[in-house]
C-alpha cells in the first residue's frame, strides 16, 4: 500500500500546484483588467523594463540562435538527402522544421534561461525583503504591479522574439541554399510561402501566448514561494526553469497533436 500512498501524495501535490498556478494566473489577469489610468501610469515603467529586458536586449541572442538553427537544419538536410534533389525541398524543410516547430520552442527556451530565471530571483528577493507585504500595506495591488506587467511583458516579448528568430532562420537558410545549390531568392521564398498556411501564423501567435504565460506564471510562482532565507532563491530559480521547460514541451506536444493528429 505504500506505493499507492506515494502516488496519491504525488497526485495531490500536482493538483495543489496546478490550482495555485491557476490562481496566480487569475490574479495576474485580474490585475490586467483592473488597470485604469492611475494604475497604468504606475505599472507602465515596470512593463517597459520587462519588455526591454526580455525582448529588446535578447533580440541579437535569439536572432543568432535562429540563424544557426536555420543553417544547421539545411546543412544536415543536404547531407542526408544528397541523392534526392534537396534543392526542391529547401524552403519546405525550413518551414516544417524551424518555423513551425523548433523555432517557437527555441525562443521559449532562451526566454526561460534568460528572463524566467531573472523574474524568479527578483520576486524571491522582494519576498525576503517584505516588499510584497509593503505594497499591500500601502494599498498597491500586487496583481497589478508585480504580476500583470511581467506576464504581459513576457508574452509580448516572446511573440516578437519568435518573429525575429524565424526571419533570421530564413535568411541563414537562404544563405546556405544559395551557397550550396545556387538557389535564387524567388525560388526559395516560393517554397516557403507554399509550405506555410494561415493556421501556421495563428498557431505561432497562440504558442507565444501559451508559452509566455506558462513561463511567466511559473517564474512568478516559484519566486513568490521563497519564504525564509537567501538559500531558497537558487532553488526557486531551478524549480522555475525545470517547471517552465517541462510545461513548454508538454504544451508543444499538445499543439503537435492538435495540428497533425
Amino acid at each position: 500500500m505504500a506505493w499507492i500512498a506515494a502516488l496519491g501524495a504525488a497526485v495531490r501535490h500536482l493538483l495543489e500546484y496546478a490550482g495555485d498556478l491557476a490562481h496566480l494566473l487569475g490574479r495576474a489577469m485580474g490585475g490586467v483588467l483592473r488597470l485604469d489610468g492611475a494604475r497604468a501610469r504606475v505599472v507602465l515603467p515596470v512593463l517597459k523594463a520587462q519588455l526591454r529586458f526580455t525582448g529588446e536586449q535578447a533580440v541579437w541572442l535569439v536572432a543568432g540562435a535562429g540563424a544557426i538553427l536555420g543553417a544547421v537544419t539545411l546543412l544536415q538536410a543536404y547531407a542526408q538527402l544528397a541523392g534526392f534533389g534537396p534543392g526542391q525541398y529547401t524552403g519546405t524543410l525550413l518551414s516544417a522544421v524551424v518555423l513551425r516547430e523548433l523555432g517557437p520552442v527555441l525562443a521559449a527556451v532562451l526566454v526561460i534561461g534568460r528572463s524566467g530565471t531573472a523574474i524568479a530571483a527578483e520576486l524571491g528577493t522582494m519576498r525576503l525583503g517584505d516588499e510584497v507585504e509593503a505594497l499591500e500595506a500601502h494599498g498597491v495591488d500586487p496583481g497589478s504591479y508585480l504580476l500583470a506587467p511581467r506576464l504581459l511583458g513576457v508574452v509580448a516579448s516572446l511573440f516578437a522574439l519568435m518573429i525575429f528568430l524565424d526571419v533570421a532562420s530564413l535568411l541563414a537558410g537562404f544563405a546556405v541554399a544559395s551557397g550550396k545549390l545556387g538557389t535564387p531568392w524567388g525560388v526559395f521564398w516560393g517554397q516557403v510561402r507554399d509550405a506555410l498556411e494561415l493556421r501556421d501564423f495563428a498557431f505561432t501567435a497562440l504558442k507565444a501566448v501559451v508559452f509566455g504565460a506558462l513561463i511567466a506564471a511559473q517564474s512568478l510562482y516559484f519566486g513568490l514561494s521563497v519564504k525564509a532565507s537567501q538559500t531558497e532563491i537558487p532553488q526557486a530559480v531551478t524549480h522555475a526553469v525545470v517547471a517552465s521547460l517541462v510545461s513548454v514541451f508538454i504544451a508543444d506536444g499538445l499543439f503537435v497533436a492538435l495540428i497533425y493528429g
